[in-house]
């Protein structure tokens, strides 16, 4: 078999994953809170320029006798890389509902899931029946907590954690513990400020609590509008410049005109190499059929 249908099938099952990307996309463009997703390639290509000398000989007999039995310089292919996520803020549509909360920043509201904590973009919110704030999906929404450094130092240079001395400083924490910081809600008007300062029949009943990360790529997708943080270190300590607007809600990011036209390319594309795997096929039977003759 021509080592080519390797690359145009590797490019297929590319695309084939792309594809599935762009259909999650489409499918939540009126889902609130929804941050877009699209695929990071990478194409492994080696040198396929060899040395015109006997001293490269060696090399490549060695090469060939690999456990692929092919030499590396016909290596090609290309693969999904990863997932990035495009946390660009999405248009904020005003509701008038009084549990509405749409999010002006970078910042996340802070959950609390069977699977731990988690933050969303999401702020279409209820109160459960037992007087509880809660998501759609009806999970807890969690109360402001106290900003807090841990005993031990954090682990490595990243976000931050190593102070101007150059010594590293213990990770930011939060207290008090998730469960502890449910909203409780009664009867009678909320009213919502910029701060997330929750206030019903005028009194201050809790805070919600923002949360904002020195690097949002290391937020890992859990659902279509929830994240994990995958790093205590990746929390910010400092002062959240988040707003939250009551009455409103915020869409997804999902561009339907512009996902459509990269279906179609990707549709293109995914059917060039289709028709690339078909060619590399005629030409494997048609010289198998000389060879015998």
């Amino acid at each position: 078999m021509d080592k080519g249908v390797y690359t145009a099938l590797s490019g297929g099952i590319a695309k084939s994953h792309e594809l599935e990307l762009i259909a999650n996309n489409l499918a939540n463009a009126n889902t609130p809170g929804f941050k877009r997703d699209s695929g990071t390639f990478n194409e492994y290509l080696t040198d396929l320029r060899r040395n015109d000398s006997v001293e490269s000989l060696p090399r490549e007999i060695i090469s060939s006798s690999s456990i692929n039995g092919r030499p590396s310089g016909d290596k090609s292919f290309v693969e999904m890389d990863g997932v990035y996520t495009d946390f660009r803020q999405g248009n904020v549509e005003k509701t008038g509902r009084a549990l509405d909360m749409a999010l002006d920043g970078k910042g996340f509201f802070e959950v609390l899931t069977p699977s731990g904590v988690q933050y969303t973009r999401q702020g279409n919110f209820n109160i459960s029946p037992q007087g509880v704030l809660v998501t759609g999906n009806g999970y807890p929404v969690l109360a402001k907590a106290d900003k807090v450094q841990s005993t031990t130092p954090a682990e490595g240079d990243l976000f931050g954690v190593i102070d101007a001395t150059g010594k590293q400083v213990p990770a930011p924490g939060r207290n008090p513990r998730p469960e502890q910081r449910l909203i409780q809600l009664g009867n009678g008007p909320i009213e919502i400020g910029q701060e997330g300062i929750i206030r019903q029949n005028g009194i201050q009943v809790a805070q919600l609590n923002i949360e904002e990360f020195h690097e949002e790529q290391w937020l890992e997708k859990s659902g279509n509008t929830y994240f994990k943080n995958v790093s205590p270190n990746n929390l910010k300590n400092e002062e959240i410049k988040t707003k939250i607007h009551q009455g409103f809600i915020e869409s997804s990011n999902v561009n339907p005109i512009s996902e459509m036209t990269r279906m179609i390319e990707a549709t293109r594309a995914y059917e060039s190499h289709l028709q690339a795997i078909k060619t590399y096929q005629e030409i494997d039977s048609k010289t198998a059929n000389e060879l015998t003759k």
